[in-house]
């Protein structure tokens, strides 16, 4: 094969590996599965949920933040990724994606949608998430629609991050 050849298959090697990441990411989510997760961070990493959009920085404040959504997390979880974007740059990469997702909150068929936009980084030759961004569009039941307000289900982090009362 020519150089072109090697860097063309090269590309698509490391961005199938980002896409498996992603994947890794969403199953352990489904699963409620805390140290799966965090096994795909970096030791240096940040997390941002919007809404409402505040910054949880350093791997501590991401693992608090994981921690409490895998106590309250829905039921049954199942999201899907699609129409993901990834640009190489080196041992750095961004990926941005869309995710739908059905669930049982509390005993109510949900839906979701969103997107991620994560930024990642090659560590000895394994891809990992340095920041990761999560931005939810809305979140309702299932018999409403998603047509009107956007979140007629509110999940715990949406109103200040109030942890709900176990």
């Amino acid at each position: 094969m020519g150089q072109e050849s090697d860097r063309m298959l090269r590309e698509l090697v490391e961005k199938e590996a980002i896409r498996e990441l992603v994947h890794r990411y969403c199953w352990a989510v489904d699963r409620g599965e805390f140290q799966d997760v965090m096994a795909l961070f970096h030791d240096s990493c940040d997390l941002i949920v919007s809404p409402p959009g505040r910054r949880r920085e350093g791997r501590a404040a991401v693992e608090r933040w994981y921690g409490r959504y895998m106590r309250h997390r829905l039921g049954v979880l199942r999201h899907l990724i699609h129409n993901q974007v990834i640009t190489l740059d080196g041992d750095r990469a961004f990926s941005k994606s869309y995710f739908d997702a059905v669930g049982d909150l509390k005993g109510e068929s949900v839906v979701v949608a969103g997107f991620y936009e994560d930024m990642l980084l090659r560590v000895e030759g394994e891809w990992k998430f340095t920041e990761k961004v999560i931005g939810t569009d809305f979140m309702v039941p299932l018999h409403e629609g998603w047509g009107g307000e956007k979140f007629k289900v509110r999940p715990w982090w949406y109103d200040g991050e109030k942890t709900p009362k176990e």
